[in-house]
């Protein structure tokens, strides 16, 4: 399993408010995902008629106007003395509107998320690295070198990733189809959902898996012959490097809707088909650029070594872009992972779209942030432990992306001409300067 800190504190609430640990369906605790400054990173309901099912008979003699607070005769300034004892604790609790706002002590959960998450990426690679036979791909489901069928073999890699990743027991065969129905018995199955033309809305016959990547292939030429100049369609790295982005292009565009659903594809350049996987892998080379550099001014003796993560002082991450990136994406990647898969008696559903989803919000704010704030600083006494703070936030986010990628099998900056890539964003730094 691995070390999910939000988890834990949703149930560490659980059990305070209702003396012991019960299964709870649906959001009576809300986790927040923007706006947390004010909000708070918490909230639930404070009345007895949201929490009655699970309250106890004695309990609900009291009258149901009251709150749910008074109902268990406990108060905020009691919740925020008991969860004193918990790994993240509560430092302010609010009530507005019938609702309990939480704002959780951010030094303790930066330090306890960065310490799992260096944890969780070692061992989600361990897995990755393993194989299994429960995932098969439907052999009836003629191979041909149409879009849906090269969408059938990428959900394919992918779900295998996605059960390797959440560990289930090898007890049942899944079998990744396009047919709707399956004979097999003792079988389950995931439907791969069609590639329609987004203009006709029917099954893309004409256009083959071939010709689409190169279409996505040609759009990136475009937009890098733009910014770069013709020397894009000459030289050999730009074209292995643009045929490898075409290629992830694809792959993020066919896994980023629902994979039961069919998937409407824009063929035309003007729909910027391209630009999701572009821009999650350009920010990828942002954060390789950063180590980079950091490490060779720390070879030229311009920085000292980066201090281990447990001397350094990460209260100094005080910026709201950096407690978003934290809290949403580096301690909600676990909860992630865990619901991208869901396979019981009663169902077996893939959710690959969900990491797509994530991906795309997580470098919305990494690129705001990367913008606004400068991690790289001068060499003075007085601002090194920021920038060590910040350096270990980077490494953080860089293999929480790389980690994601990975198992949509999408290849990284770094196994993309890493070198290369890192020449054209200093060439583009110089341009806009």
């Amino acid at each position: 399993m691995f070390q999910d800190d939000i988890t834990t504190f949703i149930n560490n609430l659980y059990i305070y408010l209702l003396s012991e640990e019960k299964h709870i369906s649906g959001l009576l605790v809300k986790k927040h995902t923007g706006n947390l400054q004010k909000q708070g990173d918490f909230s639930f309901p404070n009345t007895v008629k949201s929490w009655k099912e699970y309250l106890n008979c004695d309990q609900l003699q009291n009258d149901l106007k009251v709150s749910l607070l008074q109902c268990i005769n406990k108060n905020l300034t009691n919740l925020i003395e008991t969860s004193q004892n918990w790994d993240i604790p509560v430092v302010k609790a609010i009530e507005l509107n019938e609702r309990i706002y939480l704002h959780i002590d951010r030094f303790k959960a930066i330090q306890l998320c960065f310490h799992n998450a260096s944890i969780n990426n070692e061992l989600a690679l361990q897995r990755l690295g393993a194989t299994t036979n429960v995932i098969n791909l439907d052999s009836s489901c003629k191979e041909t070198n149409c879009i849906t069928h090269l969408r059938l073999k990428i959900l394919f890699k992918v779900l295998q990733n996605l059960y390797l990743i959440n560990v289930y027991p090898e007890t049942t065969d899944i079998t990744v189809t396009w047919k709707s129905k399956s004979n097999q018995p003792n079988h389950k199955s995931v439907f791969c959902g069609t590639a329609l033309n987004a203009k006709t809305g029917l099954k893309e016959n004409d256009i083959t898996a071939d010709e689409y990547v190169s279409i996505r292939q040609n759009e990136l030429t475009l937009i890098a012959k733009h910014k770069y100049g013709v020397r894009v369609s000459t030289e050999a790295k730009w074209k292995d490097f643009i045929a490898s982005l075409g290629e992830s292009a694809v792959a993020f565009e066919l896994l980023q809707t629902k994979c039961t659903s069919p998937v409407k594809i824009e063929f035309d350049a003007s729909g910027g088909s391209s630009k999701g996987a572009a821009f999650i892998l350009y920010n990828c080379a942002r954060l390789e650029t950063i180590l980079r550099a950091f490490n060779e001014k720390v070879d030229d003796g311009v920085y000292p070594q980066l201090p281990l993560l447990e001397e350094t002082n990460l209260s100094l991450l005080t910026d709201e872009d950096e407690w978003h990136l934290i809290f949403n994406y580096v301690m909600g990647l676990p909860s992630l992972l865990k619901n991208s898969v869901e396979i019981n008696k009663d169902k077996c559903e893939f959710r690959p779209h969900l990491i797509c989803n994530f991906l795309s919000s997580m470098v919305k704010i990494l690129s705001q942030y990367y913008r606004r704030v400068r991690i790289l600083t001068e060499p003075r006494k007085h601002l090194l432990p920021v920038m060590f703070a910040r350096i270990h936030l980077v490494i953080i986010l860089n293999n929480t992306l790389k980690l994601c990628l990975r198992i949509l099998n999408i290849k990284s900056v770094s196994q993309m001409y890493r070198k290369f890539i890192l020449f054209t964003l200093l060439v583009q730094k110089v341009q806009n300067e």
